[in-house]
């Protein structure tokens, strides 16, 4: 199905994308971790997450869609639970924007990933639920209450990226379900007044903030200056004065997390303008198969969770790479299927499965 063969290609470039860019994060970080040196500790951690991944997708696919349904409650609040693990001492942090739940040994999660899926599920329900009462003003209030507890848990954490896409592709499927451009752009001023204001209350992103509207900032006391000068020159260098596969200059700490977050400005400098062009032309591949089997599905409620899946891909997709082209500050979104993750990457696979079942399996 163009669906599969879509995210199939996806894979192979992200797998052919790490391969090369995290040859020497992977030497740096069993050197002095391991004391054991491999320029290949990423490559071969992604190739065990996919291998994962793609057992849990199978245990997914063979699950009635209804079971899905029917639990979702269930799913939500395991969710919930394992969100609410980072406050014990299994919470792992990481250079401020990096949270891990460690199982001894098990490989760490991030359980916000889960979270987005198995809120777009229980949303998805509810949206259905509400459906006769979507035009009015009391759902409205309702909908903002359930967004506004759901910040106020991330700010707790904090996890700030999430509320960067929770909020967006909430109001994404809410124009889908109903359009109302008026409640919309009210929900939007008031999230981005809202995000402006709470992000600035955080020492980190406030230089990203300040360094993003002032460049002229000294780079020597805004690390994060330096960082988006050098994806910026290496996007463009790539786009123009390409190196072939392998053959590139980033790799050697240039740029820092080359192999997850900025692996789109690492690997531009040795794929060239065009075959960036052929990994947008994927995710848009992807977006318009998907639309295309939209109107097969009669079940309002697969519906909403078939335009909610696509919308959390095709949101970060954006994200990542505004961050990496300096359209908006930095955010800690991976690039979905390309970027190396573990989680992120188990939970789009489980999204493609879904959308799967949803569109060609679901009558």
């Amino acid at each position: 199905m163009p669906i599969l063969v879509v995210w199939t290609l996806l894979i192979i470039f992200g797998i052919l994308a790490i391969y090369s860019v995290s040859i020497f994060p992977s030497f740096q970080l069993t050197l002095h971790q391991f004391h054991d040196p491999s320029n290949y500790f990423y490559f071969f951690r992604q190739i065990d997450h996919l291998i994962l991944a793609l057992i849990v997708a199978g245990a997914i696919y063979y699950t009635p869609l209804d079971l899905i349904k029917k639990n979702k409650w269930k799913i939500f609040l395991w969710t919930i639970f394992f969100l609410l693990l980072v406050f014990t001492p299994l919470w792992l942090k990481l250079k401020w924007a990096r949270w891990w739940l460690h199982f001894p040994g098990l490989w760490s999660i991030q359980p916000w990933d889960f979270v987005k899926l198995a809120f777009i599920i229980f949303f998805s329900w509810w949206l259905v639920k509400k459906n006769k009462i979507l035009w009015s003003l009391e759902w409205y209030i309702s909908m903002l209450v359930v967004l506004w507890l759901s910040t106020f848990l991330f700010l707790l954490i904090p996890d700030l990226g999430t509320l960067l896409v929770l909020w967006p592709i909430a109001l994404i499927l809410y124009t889908f379900a109903w359009w109302k451009i008026k409640y919309v752009a009210v929900s939007l001023v008031l999230w981005l007044i809202f995000t402006f204001t709470v992000w600035m209350q955080f020492h980190y992103i406030k230089k990203r903030f300040d360094y993003f509207l002032n460049p002229s900032i000294d780079k020597t006391e805004q690390w994060i200056g330096y960082q988006t000068q050098q994806w910026l020159i290496w996007i463009w260098a790539g786009w123009f004065l390409w190196k072939w596969y392998g053959k590139w200059l980033q790799k050697f700490w240039f740029i820092p997390e080359a192999q997850s977050d900025f692996i789109f400005a690492a690997y531009s400098e040795e794929i060239w303008f065009l075959w960036n062009m052929v990994l947008f032309a994927l995710y848009f591949a992807l977006a318009y198969f998907t639309i295309k089997r939209l109107p097969y599905v009669k079940d309002k409620y697969y519906q909403y969770l078939t335009v909610w899946m696509l919308s959390l891909i095709l949101w970060q997709v954006f994200v990542n790479v505004w961050v990496n082209i300096k359209i908006i500050p930095l955010t800690w979104l991976t690039l979905p299927f390309v970027s190396y993750w573990g989680t992120a990457l188990m939970v789009n696979i489980i999204e493609i499965v879904l959308l799967y079942k949803i569109l060609y399996e679901q009558n």
